[in-house]
């Protein structure tokens, strides 16, 4: 049944400009943190660039009061490179900033709506979108975002551009404060390194959480050859324990204690490889072992499941440059989901992974025969902290698409045609020499 919202239906395409404002948005958070005090500027000008272009914008500027009077900094204008021609008169700018002195944000969608007696004249921008500045230093500022004009703005652009205004009022700020320059310089370093370690612990946190719920199986695939280990250890030692020692028997079972013991330790070194952190590492793979590794790690699980997993992997597939165990990472979370959808269903419990290769693209598609994704959940399944999962934390399939996106891939999701769903993702092959 389709949901109606409070009187309206959103579209599919404003779903998707608000998803891209939102990883917009998140980008230019991270970049602003990381960025040396040195570079903010040139930082602020990108980020205003960046957000007044994604809200249909043509001019983009920030003023501030300073002793000389109002003044404006990192202007954009659409078309152009190099700063910007498109200014706002003092007078319209000292209006506007009397009125902010509230807190709120001002949106402005034609001449008739400004809220002062004097009416901007012809040559200035029609409507706009104007929030105020209120972090230490800036305050008594602004962001201007503005149209050349009349239009409407909509709720997601007034709300990126408060974002992004509250970010520059934090960035301003760190500008002004000279005295701390060496220190925030030390810092930034150290944010930097910070950040790529929480991004691997990110990474980390998910291959353990995953590989908790496998634990059970995971110990059960373990006890195998520790139990064979121990029975060829006591047949050994009532082998030499005779009269006349039968020595050739006894050999016999150390060999295949042997044996058991290089099993354990595979086990052991497939877990270990999946548990411990570290630096990514970009080398050419073939994703056909990787596929045989995870399902090895996941067998114990699909058998107590009762799910049948359904191969169609051709042997000739291209190499991949990218890091062995993110992307088992991003197998096995995908196979895992897979199960879980298949229970509780009638019928074939059944996961298909194929791969092929088609225009230097390696393709691997992972389908279920479970219920299917709702169609209001589709463009929202690899949101951080989404989940239908009653005990779910939303962060599988969003690392997923964090990792194959930092192999230059892309992964999706949609239905199947008859029932089930399917995740794609495709990734660059490394091209023969």
């Amino acid at each position: 049944m389709e949901r109606v919202g409070a009187g309206a239906i959103r579209s599919q395409a404003d779903g998707r400009r608000e998803a891209a404002l939102a990883t917009l948005l998140l980008r230019i958070s991270a970049a602003l943190i990381r960025t040396p005090h040195h570079r903010l500027g040139g930082a602020i000008d990108d980020a205003v660039a960046e957000v007044a272009g994604a809200v249909a914008a043509d001019c983009a500027l920030v003023a501030r009061r300073e002793s000389r009077g109002v003044v404006q900094h990192h202007l954009w204008e659409r078309g152009r490179r190099n700063g910007s021609a498109c200014t706002l008169s003092s007078d319209i700018l000292t209006a506007i900033l009397g009125r902010l002195h509230g807190g709120r944000t001002l949106v402005w969608g034609n001449r008739d709506e400004f809220p002062s007696a004097r009416r901007p004249p012809s040559d200035q921008p029609e409507s706009g979108i104007f929030v105020p500045l209120q972090v230490g230093v800036t305050r008594g500022g602004m962001l201007a975002v503005v149209a050349r004009a009349p239009r409407s703005w909509p709720a997601d652009a007034v709300e990126a551009t408060e974002r992004l205004a509250e970010m520059l009022a934090a960035a301003l700020d760190r500008i002004a404060n000279q005295s701390a320059v060496t220190r925030e310089q030390e810092g930034r370093r150290s944010a930097e390194a910070e950040t790529r370690v929480l991004r691997e612990h990110l990474a980390h946190a998910g291959r353990v959480t995953m590989l908790g719920e496998l634990a059970a199986s995971l110990a059960h695939e373990l006890n195998q050859p520790l139990t064979a280990i121990y029975t060829n250890a006591q047949a050994a030692e009532r082998f030499l324990d005779r009269k006349r020692p039968a020595i050739g028997d006894a050999l016999g079972a150390l060999q295949d204690l042997g044996q058991d013991c290089r099993r354990a330790g595979e086990v052991l070194g497939r877990l270990r490889k999946m548990f411990r952190r570290h630096e990514t590492e970009r080398v050419p793979l073939a994703v056909g072992p990787l596929i045989e590794h995870v399902l090895r790690l996941l067998h114990e699980e699909a058998v107590a499941r009762g799910v049948d997993v359904v191969l169609d992997v051709p042997p000739d597939l291209p190499l991949v440059n990218g890091d062995c165990v993110q992307l088992e990472q991003v197998v096995m979370n995908l196979l895992v989901n897979a199960f879980d959808a298949v229970m509780g269903v009638d019928g074939a419990r059944e996961v298909t992974l194929r791969a092929s290769a088609p225009d230097d693209v390696l393709a691997l598609s992972i389908a279920d025969t479970g219920p299917g994704i709702s169609p209001g959940d589709l463009d929202r399944i690899f949101e951080p902290f989404f989940t239908r999962k009653p005990n779910g934390m939303g962060m599988g399939l969003s690392i997923c698409r964090n990792i194959v996106e930092a192999h230059g891939g892309r992964i999706g999701a949609r239905n199947g045609r008859e029932r089930g769903s399917v995740f794609e993702l495709r990734l660059p092959a490394v091209k023969a020499h």
